[in-house]
């Protein structure tokens, strides 16, 4: 379990109660404080008595003590003021302006067809993994009436996600919805009045891979979607009332599921405690406890589960576990509290001893071939320099030509394979909006390509 201690943070005339995870960076604890404050971390100067906390600064050296007091010094950024200029949607557009954005590279939304924003939202993530993508264009499947019922769901697939590629407007994905409802009822269902209820978006996207999984193979036969999204896990399951032996077995899954806590309510009134990071939410959802048969026991009894990734994917999929069902109320409740997440993750600590030893290595070869070409590149600055125009200009030409080949020789030795990937940047999000699994508003944001972030809100699209 992380460990922790509560302080006290003074900013001029205010005080903070922080709790500090004393087993990240520094620069964790600055990211709080921003988010309390709006001082930039760059900008904040902390003491504890008479140390500075720096970003390079072992917080469990500091020893500290619960409720100190801390100091922190800095200026915050102005507060954001509302744009001048309301945001135009493509849909609110005349006609002539819509060649303005397709020209620019602006992508056209979904339609709505009845609380089916759980659906439009993940369309977009899906059609923003271009490897998918390409994979269902080259799909044999050609006609939805076969005695497969598969098929028909990734010929719909297929034919959205061209469409797609060259939209005008927005797009009425009729024909995929119908596709999703036959194969799986659930999202068939209705209310009172007979209009079609909201469903969930994770759920959605679970049963598309499920269908890509099955359909969409590699030239050897294997899931691609497996190869894309799959996670590999070492799984050891031990007794925890019981002197049983561990007993460890391997689990694959197309996600991992992201756990959240509220704080623990204390004795004084006050709580302590809660998810505040996706590292955290990473970390519960790697550890969990279930009920079953001891053979020692002779009776139910309760084991701990405890997971350690050996193998990530190109594309690693977060699922925040945010409804839980209530028992006294029978529905599905929301977990409202915010979780942070950066735009890059590094998994490295989550995996198996051999995996990371496996990152170690790779990424100590990147910055050894990464420092060989600055040095290069000195080198070849320092080479023309020293000799005269004519000759410095064909001096350099060969130099540049036998360093390039030894550049592209560096990259080739060192290039990150598909079971090697451990950095992630975040290229796409699902929000809910709203406190009901039944009710509320789905969007997606997508980064695309050219770098630019998208909000897609069904049909209406616009940059962020």
């Amino acid at each position: 379990r992380m460990a922790t201690v509560d302080v006290k943070v003074k900013w001029g005339k205010e005080k903070f109660d922080v709790q500090i995870m004393l087993d990240e960076p520094a620069e964790v604890f600055k990211a709080q404080l921003f988010a309390l404050t709006g001082v930039p971390p760059d900008r904040q100067k902390i003491t504890a008595g008479t140390k500075k906390i720096n970003d390079d600064t072992d917080l469990k050296s500091l020893n500290l003590k619960d409720k100190q007091m801390l100091m922190l010094f800095g200026t915050a950024d102005e507060i954001l003021q509302a744009p001048t200029e309301k945001p135009i949607f493509v849909e609110d557009l005349a006609p002539s302006d819509m060649a303005g954005l397709m020209a620019a590279g602006v992508p056209f939304g979904l339609e709505n067809l009845g609380n089916t924003c759980y659906m439009n939202s993940c369309l977009q993530v899906v059609n923003n993994v271009n490897e998918l993508v390409e994979s269902l264009s080259n799909s044999p499947a050609e006609s939805t009436q076969h005695s497969d019922p598969y098929n028909g769901l990734v010929v719909a697939s297929k034919n959205l996600f061209k469409r797609m590629q060259s939209a005008t407007e927005p797009i009425a994905p009729g024909n995929l919805l119908m596709q999703l409802r036959l194969n799986f009822p659930q999202f068939d269902e209705r209310g009172e009045g007979g209009m079609h209820m909201q469903q969930d978006a994770e759920e959605c996207l679970s049963q598309l891979l499920q269908v890509y999984t099955q359909k969409i193979k590699t030239a050897e036969g294997k899931s691609f979607i497996e190869d894309l999204f799959g996670v590999e896990l070492d799984v050891e399951v031990k007794c925890a009332e019981g002197d049983e032996p561990a007993v460890t077995e391997k689990e694959k899954q197309l996600k991992i599921s992201c756990h959240i806590q509220g704080p623990t309510p204390q004795p004084d009134g006050s709580s302590k405690g809660g998810t505040d990071f996706v590292t955290q939410s990473i970390s519960l959802g790697l550890e969990s406890s279930l009920e079953k048969n001891s053979p020692s026991l002779g009776r139910t009894a309760l084991y701990k589960k405890t997971s350690k990734i050996s193998r990530l994917p190109k594309y690693l999929l977060l699922h925040f576990v945010r409804f839980q069902w209530r028992q006294d109320t029978g529905k599905k409740a929301k977990i409202l509290r915010a979780v942070k997440f950066p735009f890059l993750l590094d998994m490295r600590d989550f995996c198996t001893d051999e995996y990371k030893s496996r990152i170690d290595k790779w990424r100590n070869k990147e910055r050894e071939a990464n420092d060989e070409r600055q040095a290069a590149l000195r080198r070849r600055t320092e080479t023309g320099t020293a000799k005269d125009e004519s000759e410095s200009k064909e001096g350099a030409k060969g130099e540049e030509k036998k360093e390039e080949t030894m550049e592209v020789e560096g990259q080739e030795e060192i290039e990150e394979t598909e079971d090697l990937w451990s950095t992630y940047e975040l290229t796409g999000v699902i929000t809910h909006k709203g406190r009901t699994a039944d009710g509320g508003h789905y969007v997606a944001w997508i980064k695309k390509d050219s770098g630019k972030w998208f909000l897609f809100d069904d049909a209406k699209v616009c940059s962020s």
